[in-house]
Formats: C-alpha cells, sequence, structure tokens
C-alpha cells in the first residue's frame, strides 16, 4: 500500500473445561476455554491457542461456543485455549474493562499451545482510536509471544471486516499489523480482507451480510461464524497446520 494510510457487557472472566461449553459464557471480559474434552486438572501444553477481541469470543452467536474458535478447535480435534476479550484491540482498550488484547498474552503464554492464532485489529480501526499505533503495538504483542513461544506456530490475521467495502483506515490497520507480523521470525498470515470473507454491504443488508449477521449484536451469527471457521480452516490447511 503506497501514499498516506488512513488508515456492554459486564465484565466478567469464565473458564470452563468441556467438549461444548455447556452454557453461554458472560458478554464481556477474558474468557478462557478449552474446546475439547478433558480433565479440569489436566495442565498445559495445549494443542492451540486463540488470542482475539469479541469475534474470538463468539459475540453475536447463540452461545460463546458456537464461535468460529471453539468450531475451527473442535473440527481440529484441537485441546485449545480460547482467549476472547470484547472491546480490545491491539491499541485500543475496552471500555468496560480496560483491557487490550496485550492482557490476554499471559493466558496464552501460560497454555504453552503448539498453534497460536491472533485475530485482532477491527477495534483499531474504530473512530477516536489512535490507529496510527497499530503497527508498533502489534509488533510487541507478537514479538512477546514469540520469546515466550518459541517453538510455537503462530498465525496472525488481520482484521476480520464484516463487509466487502472496508473503509481506509480499516485497510491501514490491516497493513499496519501485516508490517508488524512480517517483523516477528517464524510467523504466518492470513488476511480476511483482502481475501474478501464478507462481500455484502453491511449498511444495505446485502449479499452475505443479509444472512450472516447478528445485527442486534452487531456481529456474525452461528452461520456467519461457521463461515468464518471454514475459510479459516481452508488457510490453516494450505499453509500446512491442521
Amino acid at each position: 500500500m503506497s501514499g498516506p494510510l488512513f488508515k456492554k457487557l459486564r465484565v466478567a472472566a469464565a473458564f470452563c473445561v468441556v467438549a461444548v461449553c455447556a452454557s453461554a459464557v458472560p458478554l464481556g471480559g477474558l474468557a478462557t476455554a478449552r474446546a475439547a474434552a478433558t480433565p479440569a486438572a489436566a495442565r498445559a501444553p495445549f494443542d492451540a491457542a486463540f488470542l482475539g477481541d469479541s469475534y474470538t469470543f463468539g459475540v453475536g452467536a447463540t452461545q460463546p461456543s458456537d464461535g468460529y474458535a471453539y468450531l475451527v478447535a473442535r473440527a481440529e480435534h484441537w485441546t485449545a485455549r480460547i482467549v476472547g476479550l470484547p472491546g480490545s484491540g491491539y491499541v485500543r482498550v475496552a471500555i468496560r474493562d480496560h483491557k487490550n488484547i496485550a492482557a490476554g498474552l499471559p493466558a496464552v503464554i501460560a497454555a504453552q499451545p503448539r498453534v497460536v492464532i491472533v485475530a485482532s485489529g477491527h477495534n483499531d480501526a474504530m473512530p477516536h482510536v489512535p490507529y496510527t499505533q497499530t503497527e508498533a503495538a502489534a509488533l510487541r504483542d507478537l514479538s512477546s509471544l514469540r520469546a515466550a513461544l518459541p517453538q510455537a506456530t503462530i498465525v496472525v490475521l488481520g482484521p476480520i471486516w464484516l463487509n466487502g467495502h472496508p473503509d481506509r483506515k480499516a485497510l491501514y490497520v490491516n497493513h499496519a499489523i501485516h508490517l508488524a507480523q512480517e517483523r516477528v521470525p517464524g510467523t504466518l498470515w492470513i488476511d480476511p480482507i483482502t481475501q474478501r470473507w464478507f462481500t455484502g454491504s453491511w449498511v444495505k443488508r446485502t449479499g452475505d451480510d443479509r444472512t450472516m449477521i447478528n445485527y442486534t449484536a452487531g456481529h456474525p451469527n452461528n452461520r456467519g461464524y461457521r463461515h468464518i471457521a471454514t475459510l479459516l480452516e481452508a488457510d490453516l490447511r494450505q499453509l500446512g497446520i491442521s
């Protein structure tokens, strides 16, 4: 990309150890879960860890365990720690719990996963966020993961954008995260915006947006999360992770 780039939930924390979370995790705060059946006393290492914002948490799904991270973990038969921080970004601090993505790093590192999937950045493109700080913040967080998990495969996703018409700020943030990822050795990149995971119009409610969005929650619905999971699994297979 060349030229200048323009680029409520009550706070709660939950830990559930089940094949599929049996009850909805409160929306907001830090959620960590094993996505495959294991004894409650089981310890790290996990097969995988997912770190992200409200999409990783599963906001908008019937229950969080219908979110894409849980779906991918079950499909891959992974024991997975899923750390979702609604409202967070690399830069953006969630209004209710004052946490950004960095707050989820200790839980991910403690899991000692073989694979780490980091999906963030959407909230860094929101109004009033100093989005030009995204590259530095992403580099800091991804470098911390690499230093703490030298043997793990780290997969970095750009923002998951729920329409086919991202604005210039979203494109800036996406590019900034990619620049940061390229500077962290041994990390892999997946770009939902460039791949056009969603192609409809949010405002006009056309195309896949009409059927895959929970407009009340402003997030994917169950069908939308299944769509994300399918595309992510395909990318992981292409990267040799499956």
